[in-house]
């Protein structure tokens, strides 16, 4: 009995493994491409070879899943009729790839209904179509060129889903206002990325100028484009050819267009070279206008306080001066960038300025001795950012002072930032004298000579107060030893009267 049941069981699943057998094999999917672009249509092969007589067959195509938002069918079905063992039945279906469909693989279902001994069946397989995005390159050229040779930068930018490689641009250099010195070159652009081709143009004469490109680019992959088909009879059939032309090599042609401008359009000079640090300046600049009647303007970019740009209308053949303040802080040759725009045209120029330090002199610890013939001592101390050269103190001759040898003139030599000399002087005085004017004389870092005036102020033969660079006045404080003393009186009758009360 167990072994008669084993029997109709084998029996049973060898019919049904019979029975699922496909009677139909999907054995390809072509659409002569390595890859799809978006954008184009294509013409696409579905070969199928049946195991068994199958007839009334048709083939037919559709998109799967996320596919039906991206892949267009044209044409999705071909009718085969009757086919025999092992005939090779070709379904060719036509479909578009949507704009702006996203590099990934798409899937599309490939179908087959048929009859086979008068009954109905229907087969399928899911294949897998890559889909990858073409690169879109857009040019972005400098609109304004000076006369002469120009190095310009070309932004490239590729907007579109594909990668492109081996960017080059070769130009027509027929035109002999404008010609190209080099060819430019780029290693690659992915989507969505910037690079910047380097060129360099010459340009003769002003106003717009067109110089001729060819922009050529590789694609990663085979780019195969229908160009024709051609249809032959041969008996009781006919034998379709399809002609493919390889895109893998992208050609495009245009203009970049230019403005030229004379070379010495604007002529461009700084008033003054020479600036101390940390100090608020005037820095003014002379324009010459060498183009025609126009507006010009002028803006800096670094070191200004305030407004930094400023509108000026210079004619044809004049000049005008134009001023900034600015601030700089810091010691040495600086750069300031400064931008005109006249005209619709730009210059970007960079002016150097010398920022130097500054002595700072002061008089510290005045004394003068004697009555009629002074002896003045003290120190000369530089409070500044940079050493004064040369230091030279002396007394000023008046009606009623007489510098005296040989210590008229005090050399003190050099004096660096935070440095101090001490220097002598004598004089006679004839009369009532309220102030002995000193002069200190120095060079800067520029060796320009540079005169300091300064007063001390005496009363009785003391030092009552002298002028330091900053106005600032040192010496004996009267107001100040009054309110000392009657502060000191105050205190002393407060304690006498306490000491009163504690005897009462």
């Amino acid at each position: 009995m167990k072994k008669s049941f084993f029997i109709f069981l084998s029996i049973l699943s060898l019919f049904l493994i019979l029975n699922t057998i496909d009677a139909v094999e999907f054995t390809s999917i072509d659409y002569k491409n390595q890859y799809l672009e978006p954008s184009k249509t294509y013409d696409l092969w579905v070969v199928i070879t049946p195991e068994k007589e199958i007839n009334n067959t048709v083939i037919g195509i559709y998109p799967y899943g996320e596919s039906k938002n991206y892949i267009q069918i044209i044409k999705g079905k071909d009718y085969e009729g009757q086919l025999f063992p092992s005939e090779k039945g070709v379904g060719h279906f036509i479909i578009k790839i949507k704009d702006n469909t996203p590099s990934k693989d798409y899937k599309i279902v490939a179908y087959c209904n048929y009859t086979e001994d008068n009954k109905q069946h229907s087969e399928n397989r899911i294949f897998t179509i890559p889909i990858r995005g073409k690169p879109i390159l857009t040019i972005e050229n400098p609109p304004t060129i000076k006369e002469g040779e120009n190095t310009i930068y070309l932004k490239i930018t590729n907007e579109g889903t594909g990668v492109a490689k081996n960017i080059k641009m070769q130009f027509n250099n027929d035109n002999s206002n404008i010609f190209s010195l080099s060819e430019g070159y780029i290693d690659g652009l992915k989507p969505h990325q910037t690079k910047l081709m380097e060129i360099k143009i010459y340009a003769s004469g002003d106003g717009i100028l067109k110089l001729p490109y060819e922009l050529t680019y590789n694609n990663p992959y085979d780019n195969l484009q229908l160009m024709d088909k051609t249809e032959t009879e041969q008996g009781h059939s006919n034998t379709i050819t399809y002609n493919y032309k390889n895109q893998k090599i992208v050609e495009e042609k245009g203009n970049l267009v230019f403005k030229v401008i004379p070379d010495n359009a604007v002529d461009l000079n700084v008033i003054n070279y020479t600036y101390p640090v940390g100090e608020v300046n005037n820095f003014t600049l002379s324009l010459k206008n060498n183009y025609k009647d126009a507006n010009f303007i002028i803006s800096i970019e670094k070191y200004y306080l305030g407004n930094n740009q400023k509108t000026i209308f210079i004619p044809y053949g004049k000049t005008k001066n134009v001023s900034f303040k600015i601030k700089v802080n810091e010691i040495g040759v600086k750069e300031i960038p400064i931008k005109i725009i006249f005209d619709g045209n730009e210059v970007d120029k960079n002016i150097s300025v010398n920022v130097i330090g500054r002595a700072d002199l002061v008089l510290t610890g005045i004394n003068i001795e004697g009555i009629t013939e002074k002896t003045i001592t003290g120190d000369l101390s530089n409070i500044g950012t940079t050493k004064a050269k040369s230091v030279l103190v002396s007394i000023k001759r008046t009606k009623n002072i007489i510098p005296k040898r040989p210590y008229e003139n005090y050399f003190v030599g050099t004096l660096n930032a935070d440095d101090y000399g001490s220097f002598e002087l004598h004089c006679v005085i004839n009369g009532n004298v309220s102030e002995i004017p000193i002069v200190i004389t120095y060079r800067d870092e520029n060796n320009n000579l540079i005169t300091i005036n300064k007063e001390i102020k005496i009363d009785n033969g003391q030092v009552v107060s002298y002028n330091d660079y900053n106005g600032k006045k040192e010496g004996i404080n009267y107001a100040v030893i009054g309110i000392g003393l009657l502060f000191c009186i105050g205190v002393i009758y407060l304690i006498y009267r306490g000491f009163i009360r504690k005897k009462e």
